[in-house]
This record gives structure tokens, C-alpha cells and sequence, in this order.
């Protein structure tokens, strides 16, 4: 099998995830300076799979959510590959209706305690503190979430860092409605870093994103409909890939050639 890049865009990866249980398709933009790659995706109820060429082999990565799985086919060759899915790498699949301010959705085995409902950079909010256990330390972060969005406003972390984000309603990205955050991250010693990302009001889900000026991430041409299930699922003639069977294969296609008259 080639080698297995991580298809992977950033906008399914800055937090966990929870995204309204519906169905489409995208076709996925990753710009990177000069360098620009394409994939078409596909996504339902959380699960989602990315089709794209690696040098000129037509692949496809699978997320698959319900059962945490992360899935790689080689669709020349008919080959699979799997691994779990990391903790930080799973999408909660939830209506916006069902959707909470409950920081602990985001990180695994923390302990979340409601302070207030507040303001923050001029939006309403509710401030929640955060305990993760770090090497037998604990680790607190505090965090102000919007009411109306769930999206967060402010995160200030125990060992000075922190991210401040403002959300602009009412704008538009490729004929879709959007919200556009402006994020500035902050280090201990006062450096920042700016990224922007546009939330899709529908979807409930990051279709752009830019950080500094040449990497971008965006989801075009996005068609809200039915999509197969069986898309997140291995076909039943793909056999997994392993070196051995490689070899045996290509041995095999060496041995006709050399057999023919």
C-alpha cells in the first residue's frame, strides 16, 4: 500500500467536536503556502470519509465514529487498513437542540463545576472551571462558553496561557450562512497567535478556517442530502494490508509475465 497520509483538516480536530446529526457532501480545500490538496467528503452522523489520490492511487480515510475507528483504503489495489481512534480525534454527534455548555464533552476525565452567568467580549456567557489530572497533578482551566452558540469565548489555562475569541454573526461563505470566530491565542509571556474560523448556522460545524495567511482550510460546494452508510464501512473483497501480502501479490503478477510465451 502507499504511504498513508492523514487526511485529517484541522476543522475536525481544534475540539472535540459536537456536531448536529445530519448527512452531506463537501468537497474538502487544504491549503498549505504554494501547496494545495483535495479531497471529497462525505459526512454522516458524525462519521465522516475523505476520497482523495496519493500519487495518483485513489485512497479513502474513514472516521468512524460509533466504534472509534479510524480506517484507511488503498481502492486500486483493494487493500484496508485500521486503528483506533485517539480520544481527541471523536466526533459527539448531537442536534444543536441537545447540544450543552458542558465543557466536559471536550476533554476525557474531568471533573467540570458551573460558576456564573456572565458577559464575555460583550456576548452572554457562562463560566465553567475545568480540573484535569496531569501526572498525578492538577491541571485547571477556566472557561466562559456562549449561551447562544456553545462555542467558547475565553479559556484561561493554570500555567498562563489562554485563547480569547470574538463571534460575528450574520456573514456568509460560499452562498452558506455563517458565523465567523476570531480566535487569539496567548502564551505566558504575551505572544499571540491569530486564526479565524467560520461555523456553518446549519451544520453546526467549522467549514473554514485560516491561520496566519497561506493555510487554509475549507469545505466547498457542500450538498446537505442522504449518504450511503455503507461508505464508512470496508468492502467485503478489500483483504488488510500487510507487507507480506504485498510482496506475495506482486510476486504473483511477476511470475505470469515471466511464464508467458
Amino acid at each position: 500500500m502507499k504511504r498513508l497520509r492523514t487526511v485529517l483538516f484541522l476543522f475536525l480536530s481544534v475540539y472535540t467536536a459536537v456536531s448536529q446529526a445530519t448527512s452531506f457532501t463537501a468537497d474538502a480545500v487544504q491549503i498549505r503556502g504554494e501547496n494545495t490538496s483535495h479531497a471529497k467528503m462525505y459526512w454522516l452522523d458524525g462519521n465522516v470519509r475523505f476520497e482523495y489520490k496519493e500519487d495518483g492511487v485513489p485512497m479513502a480515510q474513514i472516521f468512524d465514529n460509533k466504534n472509534n475507528k479510524i480506517i484507511w483504503l488503498d481502492m486500486k489495489n483493494k487493500y484496508f487498513l485500521e486503528k483506533e481512534m485517539p480520544e481527541d480525534e471523536r466526533v459527539i454527534a448531537d442536534s444543536k437542540e441537545n447540544k450543552t455548555s458542558d465543557p466536559c464533552k471536550q476533554f476525557v476525565n474531568a471533573e467540570c463545576v458551573f460558576l456564573k452567568k456572565t458577559k464575555m467580549n460583550g456576548r452572554d456567557s457562562e463560566k465553567w472551571l475545568i480540573t484535569l489530572n496531569s501526572n498525578g497533578q492538577d491541571f485547571h482551566v477556566f472557561q466562559w462558553i456562549d449561551t447562544k452558540y456553545k462555542n467558547i469565548l475565553r479559556q484561561e489555562n493554570s500555567d498562563g496561557t489562554g485563547l480569547s475569541v470574538s463571534i460575528k454573526d450574520n456573514q456568509e461563505v460560499n452562498g452558506r450562512k455563517v458565523r465567523k470566530l476570531i480566535m487569539i491565542a496567548f502564551s505566558r509571556t504575551g505572544e499571540q497567535i491569530q486564526g479565524t474560523q467560520w461555523y456553518d448556522n446549519e451544520l453546526d460545524i467549522v467549514v473554514k478556517q485560516e491561520y496566519q495567511s497561506d493555510v487554509v482550510d475549507e469545505l466547498r460546494n457542500i450538498e446537505v442530502g442522504k449518504v450511503d452508510k455503507e461508505l464508512f464501512t470496508v468492502p467485503k473483497d478489500y483483504a488488510l494490508y500487510d507487507d507480506s501480502s504485498v510482496r506475495t501479490a506482486q510476486q504473483k503478477k511477476t511470475d505470469v509475465i515471466l511464464d508467458k510465451p
